[in-house]
């Protein structure tokens, strides 16, 4: 196998233990019993578990953003944007994908954290689109954008902890943020 293919492995190993048994239940001696190969060859590709989890998160994250970043481009209602990235939210928090049960890890998280403090090219989409829709500078449009994604997380975390209906809260939601930044000027 190449050294690519075997990363690919031990990553995709990995996620499905997680997902079928929970993170904390995870080790890496776990990992090498059931991708078949020996601890030290795992530690060949990942210097410690966190790294592994760190590059897992990163790999499932930019693929997720790339799958955002597509279904984004042809949106062209700011309101729709917003209710797209809304659901979204909702969809990622309330189902335990694997991108929500490591973004939860602190330490994990750290790695998206530090790259999201540099604009990448999604959250400049969603500036371009705000901007072009309200005339926001860019400092005004960065602050709304990480006010309204701040929004969006309480209340999808409010309907995985309590439940109710998913679409009168996505809904009460986007007005929320729609009315926010509709008056931020």
């Amino acid at each position: 196998m190449s050294p690519e293919d075997r990363r690919a492995q031990l990553l995709d190993v990995t996620k499905a233990l997680i997902i079928k048994d929970g993170i904390n239940s995870f080790t890496i001696e776990l990992l090498s019993l059931e991708a078949g190969v020996s601890i030290p060859l795992v530690y060949k590709y990942f210097d410690t578990r966190l790294e592994l989890l760190q590059d897992l998160l990163l790999r499932e994250y930019l693929s997720f953003l790339g799958n955002l970043k597509q279904e984004l481009k042809s949106v062209v209602e700011f309101d729709v944007l917003v209710e797209k990235l809304v659901s979204v939210n909702f969809d990622e928090i309330s189902s335990g994908n694997i991108v929500s049960i490591l973004r939860e890890q602190s330490d994990v998280n750290e790695v998206i954290l530090s790259r999201h403090r540099k604009a990448h090219s999604s959250d400049r989409l969603i500036f371009e689109k705000l901007q072009n829709h309200y005339g926001y500078s860019d400092a005004s449009s960065e602050f709304l954008v990480r006010i309204a994604s701040a929004a969006s997380y309480a209340a999808a975390e409010h309907f995985r902890n309590s439940g109710g209906d998913r679409s009168q809260l996505i809904n009460k939601t986007v007005k929320f943020i729609l009315g926010g930044i509709g008056n931020a000027s």
